[in-house]
């Protein structure tokens, strides 16, 4: 476990005995709850909620966090050199010294686990996931299920380069990076995404018919797609999405889209 983690599960177990003691703490009216952290990195740790070390946790205080303020405290996570002197944590010393002294124990539990049983554990979830996956957007009953042997060269994805090709493939089989897939697999809190401003759910359909931020694209690729399958413009209008990836005419179209948008790549920072 990272070093900040053990900051960052002390700052969200002072959230919860926080929600815990909600009503005494309105009662008595209090509007703030000040957390006090010698670890800088996790106190910036704890204000971001993109994939890496520590987001469990972070998400984690993020909700406790909210559920505060449901309540009508706020909370604020401040940085101190070091936690001697400050009144809160004297008298949290007091109580875990009083609550060791009843126990008549000194061991002191700290949240570890070692490098290979983290490696082991991230291991097996990467496999249920494929699992998971496979066994849902494999079936016989999904309308892009692939056709043959999974991955059929299609010339045009195949000789583009690597990060494009990868965006369409993704895009074609279902696990590209959008807001759905990512709340899915439980790496977001919503299907909602940062196309639109987080307000509509960020589907392959509404990437490619009705998002706003790549409405000028939107009529190119369809513009290409009719000319490439001499289909009349009322029927552009009812391909599905997965019979527009299926149709090996309509790949270069697809390609140009692709390339002139960001669609299937992670958020820009």
């Amino acid at each position: 476990m990272e070093v900040f983690d053990t900051e960052l599960w002390a700052i969200g177990l002072v959230l919860e005995v926080a929600i815990g003691k909600r009503e005494i703490l309105q009662k008595h009216g209090v509007k703030t709850v000040a957390v006090f952290s010698d670890s800088q990195t996790a106190i910036r740790r704890a204000a971001l909620l993109e994939s890496g070390p520590g987001q469990r946790l972070a998400r984690r205080i993020n909700r406790r966090a909210r559920s505060l303020l449901g309540h009508g405290i706020t909370t604020e996570i401040h940085w101190v050199p070091g936690h001697s002197g400050i009144p809160g944590n004297e008298e949290a010393d007091r109580q875990a010294n009083l609550a060791r002294d009843a126990s008549g124990s000194t061991a002191i539990e700290r949240p570890y686990t070692s490098a290979s049983n983290r490696a082991r554990r991230i291991a097996e979830g990467r496999s249920a996931a494929k699992a998971e996956w496979e066994a849902d957007k494999c079936s016989k009953h999904f309308s892009y299920r692939p056709k043959g042997k999974a991955g059929t060269k299609r010339p045009i994805p195949m000789t583009s380069v690597k990060p494009l090709a990868a965006r369409f493939y993704q895009l074609k089989f279902g696990h590209a990076p959008t807001a759905v897939y990512l709340k899915r697999f439980g790496h977001r809190d919503d299907d909602k995404w940062w196309c639109c401003g987080g307000t509509v759910s960020q589907m392959r359909e509404h990437i490619f018919r009705h998002c706003s931020r790549w409405r000028v694209h939107q009529r190119e690729l369809w513009k290409a797609v009719r000319k490439a399958t001499d289909c009349r413009a009322g029927r552009c209008r009812h391909v599905q999405i997965s019979e527009l990836f299926s149709i090996e005419e309509c790949d270069q179209a697809v390609m140009d889209f692709l390339a002139a948008t960001e669609v299937g790549k992670f958020p820009p920072s």
